[in-house]
């Protein structure tokens, strides 16, 4: 019998194709149902479930696969057993990170069982990254520094517009900060996603990279001991000026005349650009920055202040302890010393 086959396109997402006939199977006397439509929404199923980021990042990576494929004289689908390890040494050799050698493993095994192959994630393949990870390392590249407080303070100060372009910045800037949220998940706040009371701010975050289904969370931020720094005042002052048209919360704003255009959420890019800009105004690096910096920053400067790593995780959302670790470390630095007294 012939079946169902899933076949899979270079594209974003995988385009399922029935053969000619269907394969079917009866249970008993409970009817009949088609194993390859099964398959099918498995696939489909697998590849809703991800992240929308998370699926982009899976098709660039397919992308660059088929291409060095296409170099080397290799078939991309299925690949033979020695097509992906001879790639991810040939990344290796282009400079890429652990991080993203292993990320691709992930994207080209998820493209074959998605096809209906097994996949080419073998055991040969785990002794090449276990190789490579012990020739590169895999410390992550590039990671921008953690935002200080102080470092906030300064951004805040050199920024001397109080027009609509000054005010949303040093809101976006405290409320990143102290919130932790990732950049996707401050520039998906909606102004109805904002609660102001007597004790702080009540963000709801509708869905998160760790909270794929949706669940959703309220994020309590109490305000803070100075003006310039306390969330609820900042934002605040830029609602003032943002008016209360329904949108995003921190929305695009027209030049000249820094118009507010309500119905224009900011993106992520954006975020990013905006702390290197601040950075660099306050005298700082601007290399060194960016919108990470503000998430790696509340983390640090919770552990400095002594918090429990429950607490900061309760924060910024983490879900392994691992993970919010790279984070804290530099804010526990003498903080215990286990020879107290001994040297």
């Amino acid at each position: 019998m012939r079946e169902t086959v899933p076949t899979c396109s270079a594209g974003a997402g995988v385009a399922l194709s029935p053969a000619p006939a269907s394969e079917q199977l009866w249970l008993f006397e409970c009817g009949g149902f088609d194993l390859g439509v099964l398959r099918m929404e498995r696939a489909a199923l697998a590849l809703a479930g991800r992240a929308e980021n998370t699926r982009a990042a899976y098709a660039h990576d397919w992308r660059d696969f088929e291409r060095w494929c296409t170099a080397a004289g290799k078939g991309p689908l299925p690949a033979s057993g020695e097509t992906l390890p001879l790639y991810l040494v040939a990344l290796a050799d282009r400079g890429r990170a652990m991080a993203t050698i292993r990320r691709r493993v992930c994207s080209i095994a998820a493209r074959h069982l998605a096809a209906g192959f097994p996949t080419p994630a073998t055991a040969d393949v785990g002794e090449v990254l276990a190789g490579l990870a012990r020739r590169i390392g895999t410390a992550p590249r590039r990671a921008k520094a953690a935002l200080s407080v102080q470092d906030l303070r300064s951004m805040l100060a050199a920024i001397d517009d109080d027009g609509p372009r000054g005010c949303r910045d040093r809101a976006l800037l405290v409320v990143g900060f102290a919130s932790g949220l990732r950049r996707s998940n401050l520039v998906a706040l909606d102004l109805a996603d904002v609660t102001i009371k007597r004790e702080g701010l009540v963000l709801r975050i509708s869905r998160s990279k760790t909270d794929q289904r949706g669940a959703g969370l309220l994020l309590d931020i109490f305000r803070g001991k100075c003006a310039a720094t306390c969330p609820a005042r900042v934002l605040e002052r830029w609602l003032l000026e943002r008016g209360s048209a329904a949108g995003p919360l921190f929305c695009q704003l027209a030049r000249p005349g820094d118009g507010v255009r309500p119905h224009k959420r900011m993106t992520g890019e954006a975020v990013g650009d905006l702390v290197q800009e601040a950075a660099a105004r306050a005298g700082l690096d601007p290399r060194r920055y960016g919108a990470h910096s503000l998430r790696a920053g509340v983390a640090t400067a919770a552990a400095a202040n002594g918090e429990s790593d429950v607490a900061i995780m309760q924060r910024t959302g983490h879900k392994s302890a691992a993970s919010m670790a790279r984070y804290v470390r530099p804010g526990r630095l003498f903080m215990h010393d286990p020879l107290r007294g001994v040297l």
